[in-house]
């Protein structure tokens, strides 16, 4: 019966990928090779040595374990389309002609920016209501002024003797229908000061030149971002009359984007608003994406008997583009913990998973494990490691190859 034993790698003798040597030894002291079994595969050692070069060219990297909450992955396949909150579909608030457009499709623009200029006569009419209202506003605030200074007046005669009581309580009369004027008159400028800004907000463009003189025959009024983001769309010439009615800019902030899915009956239990996702498209292929779902509809499809999940992406870069199709992983905890390992530690020997684990420099134990589900990333241990051991995470390839090796040389 062959005994276990382990495998020692110096850089000296026979070649093993790197013209390193390699002897088969109890603790590392050599032996002749045990003869091989009548039946099954040659017993593998337990441990491998490496000289520190070998580990070094090998390019070993160890991380402890560690125990972190479970997920179950639901796949789908979905499509990317705009936050259809953050999407404007821009009309004038007045009928009139188009002055000049300051975008083109495609441009990113800020929010405020200057859009499009129009000549609107509603604009005009505004700009002469704010100017009589405001000369309305003066005139009825001298009045008031006026009133009051009579009042005053008439308080310090009929303190001397020289005015009735009466003619004091008509003078506070009218003081108070001069100053009842006046607010009425402010009310009406602050109304048409409104009514200008929603028909022209800015004054100035983004180079800060201005429109116009503020004159009351000015009808040009600027159109403006409402948030920033990419002008999709644009609707409107110069020079062409347009109606409050019509879309003249489409406007969409490409910097959150949603994605749209349909999910089984079955896989909606452990679905709700903030689930994790990721998310692969064609276009970059082995780059994941980060959202999570933002919504689940109230009713599935009663042919498909299917939901539609919605998922928010955040788009920093801008790689995500609109109508792209993607692969889709919703992340639904399973309410445990466990000990999981990166994908790169799991080998497969003899058809078990195997996974190495440092024991001290140059030295690596093999390691039968049991793995249970697949996680993002790695993959659930459930038997033969425990939390915080050092596990090879890079190069347990080559320490495979070498223990295969062993054996080759041993049963030749």
């Amino acid at each position: 019966m062959t005994d276990r034993r382990g495998v020692v790698l110096g850089l000296a003798g026979l070649g093993v990928g790197l013209g390193a040597g390699y002897w088969l030894g109890q603790g590392g002291a050599p032996v002749a090779p045990p003869t091989p079994a009548a039946s099954g595969p040659e017993p593998l050692p337990d441990v491998v040595e490496l000289s520190p070069e070998a580990e070094r060219n090998f390019g070993i990297g160890t991380e402890p374990v560690a125990s972190r909450a479970l997920q179950r992955r639901i796949r789908a396949t979905g499509m990317i389309g705009y936050n259809d909150l953050r999407v404007a579909h821009i009309t004038p608030l007045a009928r009139g002609r188009v002055q000049a457009v300051e975008v083109s499709v495609g441009d990113q623009v800020a929010a405020g920016q200057r859009l499009l200029v129009l000549d609107a006569l509603e604009l005009a009419e505004a700009r002469y209501s704010l100017a009589t209202a405001e000369a309305g506003q003066r005139q009825a605030e001298a009045e008031a002024s006026a009133a009051r200074t009579a009042l005053q007046r008439a308080q310090e005669l009929v303190r001397g003797g020289a005015l009735a009581q009466s003619e004091v309580e008509r003078r506070r009369a009218d003081l108070a229908r001069a100053e009842a004027a006046a607010a009425t008159r402010a009310v009406e400028a602050t109304h048409w000061r409104e009514m200008l800004g929603r028909y022209s907000p800015t004054r100035t463009g983004g180079s800060g030149e201005r429109l116009r003189d503020d004159s009351p025959a000015d009808a040009l009024g600027a159109i403006l971002a409402p948030f920033p983001g990419t002008v999709m769309a644009i609707n409107a010439t110069p020079g062409e009359m347009v109606e409050p009615a019509r879309e003249i800019l489409t406007l969409a902030d490409l910097s959150t984007l949603w994605a749209q899915a349909e999910v089984p009956e079955r896989e909606l239990g452990g679905i709700a608003a903030g689930t994790p996702v990721e998310l692969t498209v064609p276009a970059f292929p082995g780059r994941s994406f980060s959202g999570q779902v933002s919504r689940v509809a109230n009713e599935l499809d009663a042919r498909t008997g299917t939901a539609r999940v919605r998922c928010e992406l955040p788009n920093p870069e801008g790689l995500l583009r609109v109508n792209m199709f993607a692969s889709m992983s919703l992340l639904i905890p399973l309410g445990r913990e466990a000990l999981v390992v990166p994908d790169g530690a799991v080998q497969t020997i003899d058809g078990r998973p195997v996974i190495f684990v440092a024991q001290g420099p140059q030295r690596y134990a093999r390691r039968d494990v049991a793995l249970g589900q697949a996680q993002p990333g790695g993959i659930e241990v459930t038997a033969g490691l425990a939390a915080g051991e050092p596990v090879v995470v890079r190069g347990g390839f080559r320490l495979k190859s070498l223990l295969l090796r062993s054996r080759m040389a041993a049963e030749d």
